[in-house]
């Protein structure tokens, strides 16, 4: 299995509270990735007084990837992707998430998330 994993589920990873299921899974991946999203979401709650870190963003999901043998994503922020992101149904409207969703259905990979409203668009594989 492929996974990406969203914000949420690289801090509940970091925290020690990933479901059984998601641990599970994230142990027998073949390939876990985060996303170039994921540290921009970090660094815009960090910004706005949201959410703090032990280290800058992206030091802090480094670290993460090193620790948890979890691969940054070497695929980039395309106008095809972003325009995918804009063209997917209204379900959910937070922008890194559809960026998440939209990366999830184009490389054919698992979307890690406790999101509750992202399992719901069509052509997603996801995981909790």
């Amino acid at each position: 299995m492929r996974l990406l994993l969203d914000t949420n589920a690289l801090l509940h990873l970091a925290a020690g509270t990933l479901s059984a299921n998601a641990r599970t899974a994230l142990q027998a991946a073949g390939l876990a990735l985060i996303s170039p999203v994921v540290p921009w979401e970090l660094a815009i709650k960090v910004k706005a007084g949201k959410l703090t870190l032990p280290q800058p963003p992206l030091d802090y999901v480094v670290s993460l990837a090193r620790r948890y043998q979890l691969t940054l994503s070497p695929t980039g922020l395309d106008a095809a992707l972003l325009c995918a992101a804009a063209d997917l149904p209204l379900i959910h409207r937070d922008p890194f998430d559809r960026v998440l969703i939209a990366t999830a259905i184009r490389e054919s990979l698992t979307l890690l998330t406790s999101d509750r409203t992202i399992p719901t668009y069509p052509n997603l594989a996801t995981l909790w």
